[in-house]
């Protein structure tokens, strides 16, 4: 028979245990039953980069534009450059961002002077090789899938810029954003029925401002630009193409002219001087994309007309009388800011009508 006192002594064993096992109950894994305790992984932030070092210097224009030059042996390239930079902060409401067509073509030191612009930059290709649209109206719509007569596809609208003509400023890498099936696919590797699509695709935009262009050098923090040429190709190789042949357009180096965004709402005309042997050399597609990387870090970039269409003009910086800033290599002094070319196109800056 069992006794009271053994009775009680087996009671209090049970409720100790019982109180034990309360304390080594496992947590409960994480999952949509509990979602208070999901650790999620941190969003992914892109650093802002500001240009800085040897060969820099920078200027205050006014608030939230600042003037960048760099001179010197740039790091990316290996090589000797001359680079401009108009950096315009739209989140500060004070200026709008415009784009301009005349036909013919005027200098864009006529266009920043015309307008009384803070900073103005050459713009598109030929017209007969892009889009653009200005305050709804269409100006030219690439009528032709062939770069002049040079039998070379129409490469050059596989990104685009638009405008409100106020203060909103946007990139899209359209080629492989709306047709991703074709674009550069084996299927089409002369681009031609993309071509075809694109041109359709922009006609029927509803944007009011559309200027096209080529190539898209970083998409969305994607440095698509590196890969824009085949790095297989070797110099001879690309010099054995036609002229306007996109591998050899984008492959070597040239003077370069190129519109950015960055993921905090500024603006950058960028120019790169180029064709001046140990002065400035000039950069490949390749070779921007990673420049604009390392020392701006864009969300996005659009490659424009370059060579001797390459020019910048900066209120009180440069020519005295233009304020042209960067050296066009139409003119073979060194030292001269003239030998601008007539172009169709301008983006330029002026302060808001508030």
């Amino acid at each position: 028979m069992i006794t009271i006192r053994q009775f009680l002594l087996a009671l209090s064993l049970l409720l100790l245990f019982a109180c034990k096992g309360e304390h080594n109950v496992p947590a409960p894994d994480p999952g949509p039953d509990n979602p208070e305790i999901i650790d999620e992984d941190p969003p992914t932030t892109h650093p802002v980069v500001t240009p800085s070092g040897a060969g820099w210097t920078s200027t205050v224009i006014k608030e939230g534009i600042t003037y960048y030059a760099f001179s010197g042996l740039d790091e990316v390239t290996n090589a000797k450059q001359r680079v401009f930079v108009a950096d315009i902060d739209l989140s500060t409401e004070k200026y709008s961002v415009k784009l301009e067509y005349h036909s013919p073509g005027y200098k864009t030191s006529e266009i920043h002077k015309q307008y009384k612009a803070l900073a103005t930059m050459n713009a598109g290709y030929e017209q007969e090789s892009i889009v653009i649209k200005v305050d709804g109206s269409l100006k030219m719509s690439m009528p032709n899938d062939y770069i002049g007569t040079t039998g070379v596809p129409n490469w050059k609208s596989e990104g685009a810029v638009y405008l409100d003509g106020d203060m909103d400023v946007r990139m899209a890498f359209e080629a492989k954003k709306q047709f991703p099936g074709l674009y550069k696919s084996s299927e089409d590797p002369n681009l031609t029925n993309i071509n075809y699509k694109l041109r359709r695709f922009y006609i029927l935009s509803k944007e009011t401002n559309i200027l096209t262009s080529a190539p898209m050098l970083i998409d969305d923090f994607d440095p698509v630009g590196i890969s824009f040429v085949s790095p297989n190709l070797t110099e001879a190789q690309l010099n054995a193409k036609a002229y306007e042949n996109p591998d050899r357009h984008q492959g070597v180096r040239h003077p370069r002219s190129v519109i950015a965004k960055t993921e905090n709402n500024h603006v950058l005309f960028i120019v790169i001087d180029g064709r001046r042997t140990n002065l400035s050399e000039g950069m490949t597609a390749n070779e921007v994309t990673r420049f604009l990387v390392k020392n701006f870090n864009p969300q996005y970039a659009l490659n424009l007309d370059g060579g001797g269409s390459s020019a910048l003009c900066v209120k009180g910086q440069g020519d005295s009388s233009t304020n042209v800033v960067n050296y066009p290599s139409d003119d073979s002094n060194n030292t001269s800011h003239s030998g601008e070319r007539a172009v169709n196109t301008h983006f330029y800056v002026i302060e808001r009508n508030n």
